[in-house]
């Protein structure tokens, strides 16, 4: 009779433990899948970020050859950025008087989400 209860005890220890380790392994799955997720979006944004700086920087620098090339003399130019924001330059007196960044076109925020229909999987 004791060794029966005995090995019904080890049953539950070792079922009982096995369900902890489990759990735990899908916690470091969901943990790992998080991580991954957040990382890939940081690079994405970060990534469009250097392009947008890239942009604005060579834009920038052709600006500063046409007022080299005009020898500071008084101008007001716009130089294009990209298809939406322009660099608008206004020199007066020898001395950059404006130097904005400039919006032509709207901006909406894309508040969609994606989703997986039934569709999707066949």
């Amino acid at each position: 009779m004791e060794e029966q209860k005995r090995t019904n005890r080890t049953i539950i220890n070792i079922g009982t433990s096995l369900m902890v380790v489990i759990l735990i392994g899908l916690a470091f799955a969901v943990i790992a899948a998080l991580a991954i997720s957040s990382s890939h979006n940081n690079y994405s944004l970060s990534d469009k970020q250097r392009i947008h700086t890239d942009e604005y920087y060579a834009a920038s620098n052709e600006a500063y050859e046409r007022i080299a090339e005009s020898g500071w003399a008084d101008q007001e130019f716009t130089v294009s950025i990209n298809d939406s924001q322009d660099l608008n330059v206004k020199v007066s007196s020898g001395e950059i008087v404006s130097w904005e960044v400039i919006n032509n076109s709207s901006w909406e925020a894309d508040s969609t989400q994606p989703i997986i229909t039934l569709d999707d999987w066949n």
